[in-house]
């Protein structure tokens, strides 16, 4: 009897934390008692789902920053960016991101450990499960890494000081994850549930970020050439990725957000549904960011993103009010796009650079434009301009501004950043200096 209620306790935490306080529940000892081999199929699948609802959450918990640092927004009633750079030790939302880093990790490293216990690893649904596991954990340390630069590499759950490991080592981590993800997922059958292309896309992402460019192009291919995954050519068809219960074919890997409760509502930070939204378009973006250029006319892009008649909507998110540029039947469950095919594309032509890069572009802005007119050859310069210019279109109100211009080394493009190079980086939570000591969380430098 004693093990049937620790295990009941231990799938209670595992599958249900993300709606509850994480610290009380995680003072439940039982949870650490449980056998891995006591676990049946269903129940780590039970947990498995609960785990993708944390990472619902998580991403959730993200999504905005790195618009809202990449000046991609002004204020609405209910947000203020006076200085949308700004950020110290103390404050509140750099906390918040921490704690939501490592208070998911607790989440996936429960089902990777219950993986890793397992004695029934040659069945797919155990391996699955252990997949989605790595897969989820790179994608956490992908947001720390991005932001804070260091971070504690916690392996499995525990109570004891990590100290900050350095970002080489953050990265590496993510990449070894990552490939013992690939080698336990299926091949991509569904874009609701990570896949052998979800690996490839993100490890493309993380390869990138790395400048290991020729690795960054290997896994780019392997996405590219899925069958079961395309490009979109039109307005309609690109604003659908956007809507409930998506069948759009440049979904490598979103997070279905079919929950009834605690609902995640996208549209509420950027569009006017209640009279409190946070933010709106800055008026520079919304008048220019989708205007043709001497290479490029006719975004199909532009329709689905801002309103045609009201410069403060930003409409990419669908929500059933008038002015919207599609349907979407179920608007409180927006899919969370984590990759999609278009970033694939963007990652192996960045990488491929301007010498052998036209092609892989050539093919991804025919998908975008009416008309499409790139010279034989470009200048490094011009040649990241204009990636920069299509990722800026194409991942609008999708966080990556902020890091693409950091990783790029385009600081040039900030308006607000007056020389603070050191906001390049987030500062480590006080708090957790507090606690760790400042021999195991140095903090990062500028502040």
């Amino acid at each position: 009897m004693r093990n049937k209620i620790y295990k009941a306790i231990a799938l209670f935490v595992g599958a249900f934390i993300m709606t509850s306080c994480a610290d009380m529940l995680d003072d439940i000892k039982p949870k650490d008692k449980i056998d891995a081999n006591s676990m049946t199929e269903e129940d780590l699948s039970k947990v498995v789902n609960g785990v993708y609802a944390t990472m619902e959450s998580h991403m959730n918990a993200m999504w905005w920053d790195g618009d809202v640092k990449g000046e991609n927004f002004r204020s609405g009633p209910g947000g203020n960016l006076t200085d949308p750079l700004d950020m110290s030790p103390s404050t509140s939302t750099i906390k918040s991101r921490w704690n939501n880093c490592f208070t998911s990790l607790k989440q996936v490293n429960f089902l990777i450990e219950n993986f890793e216990g397992s004695s029934n690893k040659g069945s797919q649904v155990v391996r699955t499960a252990g997949g989605t596991g790595y897969f989820f954990r790179a994608l956490i340390y992908y947001n720390a890494v991005t932001r804070w630069g260091k971070a504690p590499i916690l392996r499995k759950r525990m109570y004891d000081i990590v100290p900050l490991s350095d970002e080489d080592a953050v990265w590496q981590f993510i990449i070894e994850d990552l490939g013992k993800a690939e080698e336990l997922l299926p091949d991509f059958s569904d874009r609701f549930y990570v896949s052998k292309a979800a690996c490839n896309a993100l490890l493309a992402r993380a390869y990138l970020s790395t400048r290991r460019y020729g690795e960054a192009v290997t896994c780019a291919d392997k996405v590219i050439g899925n069958s079961s995954l395309q490009l979109m050519k039109n307005s309609v068809d690109w604003a659908k990725m956007f809507v409930y219960n998506s069948a759009s074919k440049e979904l490598v890997f979103a997070l279905a957000n079919k929950r009834t409760t605690s609902t995640i509502l996208f549209y509420q930070y950027i569009n006017d549904v209640d009279g409190s939204w946070s933010y709106s378009p800055a008026h520079e973006l919304y008048a220019g960011l989708y205007s043709d250029t001497s290479v490029k006319r006719g975004d199909i892009r532009k329709d689905a993103v801002f309103s045609a008649t009201d410069p403060t909507r930003t409409i990419k998110f669908p929500n059933e009010l008038a002015g919207q540029f599609v349907k979407n039947e179920t608007p409180s469950q927006t899919p969370i796009p984590v990759i999609r095919l278009a970033e694939v594309y963007l990652i192996k032509a960045e990488a491929q650079g301007a010498s052998a890069g036209l092609p892989t572009m050539k093919d991804y802005l025919e998908a975008r434009y009416a008309g499409v007119s790139l010279p034989s050859s470009m200048g490094d310069k011009e040649y990241q301009d204009l990636i920069l210019d299509e990722r800026h279109r194409e991942f609008y109100c999708e966080g990556f501004r902020w890091y693409d211009l950091k990783r790029t080394g385009r600081l040039d493009l900030f308006k607000t950043l007056n020389g603070r190079t050191h906001l390049m980086y987030w500062p480590i939570p006080q708090a957790e200096i507090d606690l760790a000591g400042k021999e195991n969380y140095p903090q990062n430098s500028g502040y």
